[in-house]
């Protein structure tokens, strides 16, 4: 194989893993226990995409004072 595109994958999957981590420690954070926060972390994409609509409240407007 060729050695750029080893070195393309290795960095690719190393930022998957620091998104799973950092999506762990998240889940931990807000309470979840360990199990769970790892789950939370193999389906990251899943998970920031609840905790965004869950958070955020997308398409609501905030009326201020």
């Amino acid at each position: 194989m060729d050695p750029e595109v080893v070195a393309a994958g290795l960095v690719v999957a190393a930022l998957l893993v620091a998104l799973m981590g950092l999506t762990a420690t998240g889940g931990r954070r807000r309470g979840h226990g360990l199990v769970p926060a790892l789950v939370a972390g193999l389906f990251f994409p899943v998970t920031w995409a609840v905790w965004y609509l869950l958070d955020e409240r997308p398409g609501r407007s905030v009326r201020r004072a």
